[in-house]
């Protein structure tokens, strides 16, 4: 467990599309720790991507290969019952509309 946390540690700041993609593998991880932070952190890159434009902190932007996109659309429902009804659907919406070249 120690390992894998300090390699996630390790992954912020490394841009969205990577910190997504840990977070949602985290957060079905088996260690309920670990799986409440992965949750945690997908649920806020998710919100602060799909806020209104009322915000003043610009949305993140997601820039991914279609190989990647299509990782993090997979790993978005493989976790959506972690990440619970309302993420999930802003999760799906966010990534539909920021597809490569969409």
């Amino acid at each position: 467990m120690e390992l894998r946390r300090a390699g996630y540690r390790l992954l912020r700041g490394r841009g969205v599309g990577v910190e997504l993609r840990a977070a949602l593998i985290l957060a079905v991880d088996a260690d309920p720790r670990l799986a409440e932070r992965g949750t945690a952190d997908a649920t806020r890159i998710t919100r602060d991507a799909t806020r209104t434009a009322s915000h003043r902190v610009p949305q993140p932007p997601l820039r991914v290969t279609g190989t990647e996109h299509a990782e993090l659309v997979t790993l978005a429902a493989r976790a959506a019952a972690a990440l619970g009804a309302e993420t999930s659907q802003q999760l799906t919406g966010w990534l539909t509309s920021s597809r490569p070249g969409g």
